[in-house]
């Protein structure tokens, strides 16, 4: 690990004096949205005037009556999901809607398209902006994929998950903003005082939208990470001395443009900085866990913590290791994707992530992503690049006595001829030899599927999007259908004992989540709209090892996981989604 003195820079302040400067190679990627931000700068922070209209939006009097949307109500997701916000605002406030699109986009900007689709962002404004009654700008260029496809940092589940507190965040820093007038003060110029007074705001703390607006302002000076914890880390591992060791973002922040600025004078002097790259990330992340080949995973390993029966487990590993292939499928929530990964470890025979693999289809996903295709390079000409599957096999092909598993996510979200291609004939488990080999699309390379790859793929059957999975896929794999915990015998004994054991929760209270969701889904299961495709899983009530359930976090778990589902399920019936909530929410 290299370690960096605290005071390489600051003894002289020779770092500070550094001509702030725009990294060309580092912000290569970044262009297009750093230009975006600074329209959003000029036209919105600065302007008080509106990015996709000719309106005044970003102004006093439109945040003051945003913040009254939080003042008043429970802080928590279903308060603030998309619709309830709509149900919340007034005919005189629709306004509201524009901003909060404009503000939603902001939020999305930096975000990496590997995380986000950028049809994804694009949907989520134009479903705010068309509350307000006002045609949405589909055609402006800072709805494009140029900008919206973009976005640099990588992050976790919660940035979206936990959007309401991101959004209540922004929102009460942009009220101080305008109704304090802090433009005149020339904050918007300066990064670090701007860092301070963001941190000085009321919601202030671990903020993911801090750290992207920032970056997004003062590009030189802020890092594109978005997590508090992240940044502390690299810290802590690159630098010695006494800086790490203050809780406060501004010092951290300070530190990490230190680290860079070393790095980019004494280590990698012609190498892009990039703090999630190699060689950089070799430097600060902690080294992979190294697992024991000698140790075997079977049957019984698997078994812990699961909510299904030792001998269907059994009958899932014995149809992957006959078919080759094997679909998983199920309503939400029933931990397709926790069994997926014990099946894979116990064809492996051991805990050991290198030989499986894991990709998740959508609609824009090719055979270009998963066999091979064209891709862009630095001169400006395109480069042949094997996909995702096609190295995969490679792997595998190159270590014949492991077993390699590739596990596919939402599976039938794919076109799959289109994704597959020649490759459709190959997964087939009698055609794992060079006999069947075919010549690839681009390439013309002779090319078969080994015999030691399994595929695992997982579906979500209460996807009304999704049209029926074709003939040509369900010959290919054997399918498994997984129900939600509470509607066998073993699965709600299973389920009860370990919330009671390894969670600590009370008997009543895993019975009362027990009997009002068997409940529930016995209600959807006899709606012939919706069917046993429609139940919800059990896994929206097993909290990590850091979260007790109590009373309040399984009320938190109805109003922000499953009243979603419910009002996707009875769309357009709001009272029986009304009637279910209360049903679940009622008290003991």
């Amino acid at each position: 690990m290299h370690l960096i003195p605290s005071n390489s820079f600051s003894n002289s302040h020779h770092w500070l004096q550094l001509e702030r400067r725009l990294l060309l190679a580092r912000f290569k990627d970044a262009e297009k949205i750093l230009s975006a931000a600074e329209r959003w700068k000029t036209q919105c922070l600065l302007g008080q005037g509106s990015l996709f209209s000719e309106r005044s939006l970003w102004t006093p009097k439109n945040f003051e009556d945003f913040r009254r949307l939080y003042e008043g109500r429970p802080l928590d997701e279903e308060e603030m999901s998309l619709g309830n916000l709509k149900q919340q605002l007034d005919p005189d406030s629709m306004r509201l809607a524009c901003l909060w699109a404009e503000m939603d986009w902001l939020y999305r900007l930096v975000v990496s398209p590997s995380w986000h689709l950028t049809e994804k962002k694009r949907e989520n404004i134009r479903a705010i902006w068309l509350w307000s009654g006002e045609e949405f700008p589909e055609r402006h260029e800072l709805l494009s994929d140029q900008v919206l496809g973009a976005g640099v940092a990588n992050l976790g589940t919660a940035f979206f998950s936990l959007e309401w507190m991101e959004y209540r965040f922004f929102a009460f820093a942009m009220h101080d903003w305008f109704s304090q007038d802090r433009v005149s003060s020339g904050l918007a110029s300066k990064p670090w005082a701007f860092a301070k007074w963001l941190d000085s705001t009321e919601a202030a703390g671990d903020r993911a939208f801090r750290h992207a607006l920032l970056f997004l302002l003062f590009p030189d000076e802020f890092e594109p990470i978005l997590s508090s914890s992240g940044k502390r880390k690299i810290v802590k591992n690159l630098l010695i001395g006494e800086s790490f060791k203050t809780p406060n973002l501004v010092a951290v922040d300070r530190a990490l443009l230190q680290i860079r600025r070393h790095l980019e004078r004494e280590e990698f002097p012609n190498e892009e900085i990039q703090f999630h790259s190699s060689p950089v990330k070799e430097l600060w992340m902690d080294p992979p866990k190294v697992v024991d080949p000698k140790v075997n995973y079977g049957i019984e390993d698997a078994q812990q913590d699961l909510f299904i029966p030792v001998d269907r487990l059994e009958r899932l590993i014995a149809s992957i290791k006959f078919r080759k292939n094997l679909i998983i499928q199920g309503p939400p929530g029933t931990g397709k994707t926790f069994i997926a990964n014990r099946i894979a470890w116990c064809l492996v025979g051991r805990m050991d992530d290198d030989p499986i693999e894991m990709v998740q289809f959508h609609q824009s996903y090719a055979y270009e992503d998963f066999v091979e295709g064209f891709r862009p390079n630095r001169e400006g000409s395109f480069d042949l690049k094997p996909g995702v599957f096609q190295s995969f096999c490679e792997r595998a092909r190159a270590c014949p006595t492991t077993p390699h598993v590739f596990i596919i996510d939402e599976i039938n979200r794919g076109n799959l001829s289109r994704i597959f291609g020649e490759l459709l004939m190959l997964i087939e488990r009698d055609k794992r030899s060079k006999k069947y080999a075919v010549a690839l699309t681009y390439s013309e390379k002779r090319f078969h599927v080994p015999e030691n790859v399994f595929i695992l793929g997982m579906m979500n059957t209460a996807d009304r999007s999704l049209a029926l999975v074709d003939y040509a896929l369900r010959r290919r794999f054997a399918f498994e259908m997984l129900e939600p915990a509470y509607r066998t015998d073993f699965g709600r004994t299973a389920f009860k004992s370990f919330l009671v054991e390894k969670r600590g929760a009370s008997t009543k209270l895993v019975s009362r989540i027990a009997d009002r969701m068997t409940e529930l889904n016995k209600t959807i299961r006899d709606d012939k709209e919706l069917g046993p495709s429609f139940e919800i899983g059990h896994s929206y009530f097993v909290p990590d090892k850091d979260d007790k359930p109590s009373e309040e976090w399984y009320k938190h778990v109805v109003r922000t996981q499953i009243a979603p589902l419910l009002h996707e399920c009875w769309f357009d019936e709001p009272e029986r989604v009304e009637n279910a909530l209360a049903g679940l929410d009622s008290n003991p």
